[in-house]
């Protein structure tokens, strides 16, 4: 018997079957979003594709890749002309959107997803399939200890884990560690639903704060998303100690194809990506954003198309994520290719003509030393992406290391960063608890912080 799903009909297609359908859903897609929509009429021709003409899944690669700038334009544009804020991309009725998420607005105005029921559906089954793959039953109680925003990880997310008979516990992160505490507690959740930096701070003050040991919660599952590390050892296995060995599970979601779209196994070989019959994707090259075969190892941007999407769907959605892809079989007896997260273009930093990716640079310092505590930031003396070597790091360190065992951390980082990375750097280091976490609206932690003012290396 193999590992439960809840779809398996769609879940454990073949890969030929799998693309016969995906070509099916595009075609439609295409051809609805070219009839309904002026916007997209005009863009297409603009790039001279018809979709009366596709015949081949590659064939697809001639088309225009959309991003947040060109969502928000559009939405922008909406407002002023339409007397709505899904864009003039939609291709629904407004009166239709049942549920409306936003994005946080951090890098700009906010953006906003609007959801009919037939969406909020499909948004729901792909719920379901990453909570049956969590061993999650219907009544079992989970805590979601995130922000309880408009984001699609807050409210929208609460609502496709009740519409799966879950029995929620809507905590909330800013409710505070002592509040989190005492309901989970009181509550016994099966599993707790959370950021990656948020699951350290409950595992490191929770005692300490308010006497309730995270080891004796009795939880199964701790679920992260938002940030990368659920899938990297180092971060994940103090997590499950500090837990009592609850399994730590690595979500992810995807813009317009109804999130969440992937979930980590018990095996930890990355996150399986189990919703290709309604969330198509694709990796391209960053740079040149040529399509890349999808093959075990290929590493590059993801590109995402929601097949079934009816209030404003996304035509080749640029998600700004590099991932590194695995189609070798997992040994959890799970179909389908695997996803590690590499990094973000959007925060993809230069170093003397180098790519460097904050995500990384916290990997070779975490894998590096034992005298680490996971968390650092890289400071930019520059609001662009060009960052003067050598770069200098702020690094959280465990209390008690005297000069010269900090001189010798410095060395030994700074060798290790210059192997792997190739660009020289110096550290700022913070003992632990005192090292301020920088957070978005989301409450996603930033690893580069913008700063005009010296700080000296020590």
């Amino acid at each position: 018997m193999g590992p439960r799903l809840w779809n398996p009909e769609k879940e454990l297609m073949s890969r030929d079957e799998l693309s016969a359908l995906q070509l099916v859903k595009l075609k439609s897609l295409l051809n609805r979003v070219y009839e309904e929509s002026p916007y997209y009429q005009r863009k297409f021709d603009e790039a001279g594709v018809n979709p009366r003409k596709l015949k081949s899944l590659e064939d697809y690669q001639d088309y225009p890749f959309f991003d947040k700038d060109e969502e928000r334009a559009s939405q922008e544009a909406s407002r002023e002309t339409a007397d709505h804020t899904f864009g003039l991309h939609i291709t629904c009725d407004p009166k239709l959107v049942n549920r409306v998420s936003s994005s946080s607005g951090t890098t700009g105005s906010p953006t906003y997803s609007g959801f009919t029921l037939k969406d909020r559906e499909i948004t729901n089954d792909n719920q379901a399939r990453a909570l049956v793959r969590l061993g999650i039953e219907p009544g079992d109680v989970v805590m979601h200890a995130s922000v309880l925003s408009m984001w699609i990880a807050g409210i929208p997310g609460v609502d496709s884990m009740m519409a799966y008979g879950a029995c929620l516990v809507p905590v909330g992160a800013l409710s505070g560690v002592e509040r989190v505490a005492q309901i989970a507690r009181d509550t016994r959740p099966k599993s707790i639903k959370c950021t990656v930096s948020y699951a350290q701070y409950l595992v490191k003050h929770m005692e300490e704060r308010t006497g309730i040991d995270p080891r004796k919660l009795g939880l199964e599952k701790v679920v992260v998303f938002g940030e990368p590390g659920g899938s990297i050892p180092e971060i994940y296995e103090p997590l499950e100690e500090g837990f009592g060995g609850a399994m730590v599970h690595d979500i992810m979601g995807a813009t317009g194809c109804h999130s969440p779209t992937g979930i980590s196994c018990e095996e930890h070989s990355g996150i399986h990506f189990y919703a290709e019959d309604n969330a198509m994707f694709e990796i391209c090259n960053p740079t040149t954003l040529e399509s890349l075969p999808i093959e075990n190892g290929v590493e590059g941007e993801i590109v995402f198309t929601g097949l079934e999407r009816e209030c404003g769907p996304l035509i080749r959605w640029r998600d700004k994520d590099i991932i590194q892809v695995t189609t070798e079989p997992c040994r959890c007896g799970r179909p389908g290719p695997r996803m590690r997260f590499k990094g973000r273009v959007d925060d993809m930093l230069l170093v003397k003509g180098v790519n460097v990716f904050p995500n990384a640079v916290r990997d070779v310092i975490n894998k590096t030393s034992k005298f680490t505590t996971g968390n650092i930031r890289i400071v930019n003396p520059d609001s662009g992406p060009v960052v003067p070597a050598p770069v200098l790091i702020k690094v959280e360190i465990k209390r008690g290391l005297s000069g010269e065992k900090k001189r010798e951390l410095s060395s030994q980082l700074d060798s290790a960063i210059h192997h792997q990375l190739r660009f020289r750097a110096q550290f700022n280091f913070i003992d632990e608890g005192e090292f301020e976490l920088l957070k978005g609206a989301t409450g996603k932690t930033r690893l580069v912080e913008q700063i005009t003012e010296p700080i000296q290396a020590r």
